[in-house]
């Protein structure tokens, strides 16, 4: 399986994702959540129906001797560990790191030694808002890096077919379509469809098309199409 290519036998991966990782991912939250690191469902099914238990029952003793919670018991932990895999499935470990980290700096509340079961299984649920903010901040960072790379790349291309067709400025567009795929489009309503590399291949590429549809009220639109979908014209 590509997670045991990827970080050995669940020995290594038990090591490599310990508590002690926490912190690390605690200072980059963005790459905890946005990241390609495995989910709780898939670690089990990588290492084994229990394994996810096995990987946070040593994050939940840790947490325990933190917070000094001395009423969480051995048992305790391991049912409050099988209730968060059952529950928690789609969660990343990096993910996990991160919530154990931020509850171990009193971002939950203050618990003075006593810490329940019902109040991690709370808590989870609290930073779950939180990763969806994180979520989001990754997704919008994803989204405006694209959009610059598509302008970038798009604005030579008009000015190229701007210059080959004489066309006024009214007449060329560019359309937004929010998304995370690099790509810039060009098509007519015939959908003849290409990706523009160049400038010099894009006015090459549309001069083609443009002979046979351009007419004095055809309007030429290039979308910087970062959804995947095609670009379209009007």
């Amino acid at each position: 399986m590509a997670i045991r290519s990827k970080y050995g036998d669940a020995q290594h991966f038990g090591a490599v994702v310990s508590p002690s990782a926490q912190a690390s991912f605690a200072r980059m939250p963005e790459r905890a959540v946005g990241d390609n690191y495995p989910t709780l469902e898939e670690v089990r099914r990588a290492y084994g129906k229990d394994y996810d238990v096995e990987w946070l029952v040593p994050q939940l003793y840790d947490l325990s001797v933190f917070t000094g919670a001395k009423n969480l018991t051995e048992q305790q932990q391991e049912m409050l560990a099988r209730t968060i895999a059952v529950e928690y499935p789609q969660l990343k470990v990096t993910e996990l790191l991160l919530f154990f980290h931020r509850f171990k700096t009193g971002r939950y509340g203050r618990f003075y030694g006593s810490v329940d079961p019902i109040t991690v299984m709370g808590a989870i649920e609290t930073f779950l808002k939180e990763r969806e903010e994180l979520r989001q901040k990754n997704a919008d960072s994803e989204a405006d890096q694209w959009r610059r790379w598509a302008e970038e790349r798009s604005t030579p291309c008009m000015e190229a077919i701007r210059s080959a067709f004489g066309l006024d400025a009214d007449r060329l567009y560019i359309g937004d379509v929010n998304g995370y795929q690099r790509k810039v489009r060009f098509s007519t309503d015939r959908k003849d469809v290409f990706d523009l590399l160049t400038a010099d291949d894009a006015a090459s590429r549309v001069k083609a098309i443009a002979q046979q549809h351009l007419d004095a009220d055809t309007r030429i639109v290039i979308w910087y199409n970062m959804a995947g979908g095609d670009g379209v014209t009007i």
